[in-house]
């Protein structure tokens, strides 16, 4: 079987459709490629982070532990009450309260 080029360059179909066989699993082939190159980039991509990810934690974990001073520090003033703004609008709603009824009160007996 003789595959004979024809005036636009592509081979021309033979009786039995091997040439056209032939370009389509070249297409396959280099689709296949082209995936397989995606997929690679795409591993070693995850490969890059995943040692930057290792490499931060290893550093992380090499730092020093916190001063004993600090740590102590950091203890008393988490051992602190902190006021939030609930309590503080609770405590302002509370003494407005109180205020309203003592003066209905001292209304109440003056008049």
């Amino acid at each position: 079987m003789h595959v004979t080029a024809t005036s636009e360059g592509a081979p021309a179909v033979t009786t039995d459709g091997t040439a056209s066989m032939l370009i389509i699993l070249a297409r396959l082939e280099g689709k296949v490629d082209v995936v397989t190159a995606q997929h690679g980039a795409q591993l070693d991509e995850h490969a890059r982070r995943l040692n930057d990810v290792e490499l931060r934690l290893r550093a992380e974990e090499a730092r020093p532990a916190t001063a004993p001073e600090v740590d102590t520090r950091l203890r008393a003033v988490e051992a602190r009450p902190v006021v939030t703004p609930k309590a503080v609008w609770a405590a302002v709603a509370t003494l407005g309260g109180l205020l309203f009824g003592a003066v209905g009160l001292a209304d109440k007996l003056l008049s």
